[in-house]
């Protein structure tokens, strides 16, 4: 079965942004001024450039191709070093390829997109789990670059800090920072040309192996105002998360569940409930890095909160999981 999504971003009409996205940064400027300037930089600029990125005590190299005009969005992720694999995004729509049979969680982990393009009223909004301010002004990449803060407001969500050019706003650098300020993974252009020329061949896969579709997180996020169906689960979740998508899917075994996707904006995660026997599982906790998984099983179902969301998430939403009365089983 496939536990884990990823996470988070906006997109928007071409020409408008990128004239928006050019424009100098002002001292004056406010932080919802420079988060605006940041998504519409990710999304509407064209560059090419080398990340690194360090999670979970393992560092890998990236090369990231973005492409934006009026026919929308092309991106092309690719590995320099570790285990081969390619993410080609048109769109919404993402291809993940990856040599023979990787595992489920490399699938999950490059699915969604690298930078992070911000729902900025809501973080800035009366419901906002976050903190923001400005900071000072760091070097990276060679570029001069704004820092912003991001602090939560609680023990229920992580905090981050990013770097933002200070011309257009693009981001150079993204940290992962827990509730105590401590960073847990980072990911950081080591060179990074904004503006390039990006032809047609830069942006088609050179990976041959198995591929995996998925969708953005945009798409979710997007349609988190419009109505979702009946599910089978109603948890109370932290202050500020709220549903933004439900579905369902069947593994790799032909076994069925259903899926359930959280998120506050920045963070998110995801609940998948799936037939069971009739025995009683106590809940329990797992951590990979950043990321907390809990598991219960109970009533014949097995329920699974999973996210790049701290320990307590998971457990505070894992334990007091119920169904629906109004829902009836499927059988």
């Amino acid at each position: 079965m496939q536990l884990f999504t990823s996470r988070r971003m906006l997109a928007a009409l071409f020409t408008s942004l990128m004239l928006a996205a050019i424009v100098p940064a002002r001292a004056e400027d406010s932080v919802h001024d420079w988060l605006d300037r940041m998504s519409r930089a990710v999304e509407t600029l064209d560059y090419r450039g080398t990340l690194v990125q360090v999670r979970n005590g393992q560092v890998d190299t990236l090369r990231i191709i973005h492409r934006a005009d009026e026919e929308g969005v092309r991106e092309r992720i690719y590995s320099v070093d570790g285990v081969p694999r390619e993410v080609i995004r048109e769109g919404d729509s993402v291809r993940c390829v990856l040599p023979g049979d990787e595992p489920t969680m490399l699938e999950s982990q490059l699915g969604g997109r690298l930078l992070p393009s911000l729902p900025v009223n809501r973080l800035l909004g009366p419901e906002s789990g976050y903190l923001m301010s400005l900071g000072g002004r760091e070097r990276v990449a060679d570029m001069m670059a704004r820092v912003i803060q991001i602090q939560p407001r609680d023990a229920y969500r992580y905090g981050s800090r990013l770097w933002l050019e200070e011309r257009t706003g693009m981001l150079l650098r993204y940290a992962l920072i827990d509730h105590d300020g401590r960073q847990l993974q980072q990911l950081s252009f080591t060179s990074l040309d904004l503006g390039a020329n990006i032809a047609d061949s830069e942006l088609e896969p050179e990976l041959v192996g198995r591929q995996v579709a998925t969708k953005s997180m945009d798409e979710s996020l997007q349609s988190a105002g419009s109505r979702i169906g009946p599910v089978s689960v109603r948890p109370r979740v932290p202050r500020g998360f709220r549903l933004v998508n439900a579905g369902r899917g069947s593994g790799s075994d032909g076994s069925e569940f259903e899926h359930l996707l959280y998120s506050d904006g920045l963070s998110s995660f995801s609940i998948y409930v799936e037939r069971a026997g009739s025995e009683t599982m106590a809940g329990r906790v797992e951590a990979m890095g950043p990321v907390h998984v809990y598991t219960i099983q109970r009533g014949g179902r097995m329920f699974t909160v999973v996210g790049e969301v701290p320990a307590a998430t998971v457990q505070f939403v894992g334990r007091q999981l119920r169904r629906n009365s109004h829902v009836p089983s499927r059988r």
